[in-house]
């Protein structure tokens, strides 16, 4: 790391931080704490208003109050940005990614941004592209989380049961290529996470206030369920999709055929995803898992007599 890159680094760590002494800034970039003085003297003398507390437990400090007048980016930060940016402009169909697109281009002092070949692509849409109701309800959930506006959802849970809700919406999440929005239910008096697709109407109705507490995060690890050792074997028709999802080191094979051996989450989806499939997947093990899809599997025969 080049001294400008640590004088900046060190600069951005006070501004996030209450306070850190000289020997945890040395750590963390694996320099001694006189190296770090003198980055800290540097900054003082360019008019960085940086404090500090003497004694144990003290350290340095820049007031809350003190903003940068600008923020300086690498070429590769601004091209991660800009590929998060591309992500999500084709489905939030609004200013905002224009606005930082543009920022960035000006940000990037006239370098050229990677567009035809970039280092790092990511297309958040579904293989089958963005419908159009799911396109408007991005868009109504959208304001309603900009606005901290309450809506009404008419809403079917994953066993088919169908209710209408007052939702408090806080966050948009996208995980495994399926939208989710995650809130206030005023049914439920708890936060929780619905899926889009499973939302058949939205009306914004009124303004409500943000309360504290829930974790978008945490509800999303909950949908995975608990972490089984699954162990599949397969025929070769198989083998692309199980890769695809479970990753190629994964895979054994042997004279009996394919097989492969993964952690993955017990969640709503595992059976679903074993079953498509069809007969050229075997469960071996958890024996549990063997009779949940057996259940489901005669579910489906009774549709058929």
């Amino acid at each position: 790391m080049n001294k400008i890159s640590m004088t900046y680094g060190i600069l951005l760590m006070l501004m996030n931080n209450k306070s850190l002494g000289r020997e945890e800034l040395a750590i963390h970039y694996e320099v001694s704490p006189r190296t770090v003085q003198r980055h800290i003297d540097g900054l003082i003398e360019s008019g960085i208003p940086i404090e500090s507390v003497p004694g144990r437990g003290g350290g340095y400090y820049i007031p809350d109050n003190y903003k940068l007048p600008y923020v300086l980016f690498t070429k590769d930060e601004l091209t991660r940005i800009n590929a998060c940016v591309d992500a999500l402009t084709e489905t939030f169909k609004d200013n905002v990614s224009r606005d930082v697109k543009d920022k960035l281009a000006h940000l990037a002092e006239g370098s050229r941004l990677p567009t035809a070949y970039p280092p790092v692509f990511v297309d958040s849409d579904a293989w089958n592209g963005t419908s159009g109701t799911m396109q408007s309800k991005l868009d109504i959930i959208s304001v309603a989380i900009r606005e901290s506006m309450t809506v009404k959802i008419n809403y079917t849970d994953k066993i088919g049961n169908a209710s209408s809700r007052f939702l408090d919406p806080y966050t948009l999440a996208l995980k495994a290529g399926v939208w989710y929005v995650y809130g206030w239910c005023h049914t439920r008096k708890e936060f929780r996470l619905f899926r889009l697709a499973r939302i058949k109407s939205i009306l914004i109705k009124d303004t409500y206030t943000k309360r504290d507490g829930g974790d978008v995060r945490e509800a999303l690890s909950v949908n995975l369920g608990k972490i089984i050792n699954l162990h599949l074997e397969f025929n070769e028709s198989c083998l692309p999709a199980i890769e695809e999802w479970l990753g190629s080191e994964a895979v054994t094979v042997s004279d009996e055929g394919y097989s492969v051996k993964a952690c993955v989450g017990d969640g709503e989806d595992l059976i679903k995803k074993i079953l498509s499939f069809g007969s050229s997947a075997k469960i071996i093990a958890p024996d549990y898992l063997k009779m949940r899809l057996k259940t489901e599997a005669e579910k489906i025969s009774g549709f058929y007599g």
